[in-house]
């Protein structure tokens, strides 16, 4: 329980539902975030997906529709985790 958060440092999306995370902890998180799209806000088109952004924070990702996952989520829902190409 004393493991700090990551913080991310960058964030891709390589597809609709899916981004792609470079963490403070040196790796890249790569995540289907189709599983909220029930959520009233999750962007609903292609475009919309690309319009998002870290907090100033680096805990959440915030979409242009006000839709947010934090960091622990995306980690959570990681489908893939490479070393980050942001370190090497």
């Amino acid at each position: 329980m004393d493991a700090t958060t990551a913080l991310i440092q960058r964030v891709t999306t390589p597809g609709y539902g899916r981004v792609a995370i470079d963490a403070s902890d040196g790796w890249t998180y790569l995540a289907d975030l189709r599983w909220f799209e029930a959520v009233y806000c999750f962007p609903r088109t292609e475009s919309a997906w690309h319009e998002v952004a870290p907090d100033s924070s680096g805990y959440a990702l915030i979409w242009t529709s006000r839709f947010e996952v934090h960091v622990d989520q995306v980690m959570a829902l990681a489908t893939r985790v490479e070393p980050s190409k942001q370190t090497a």
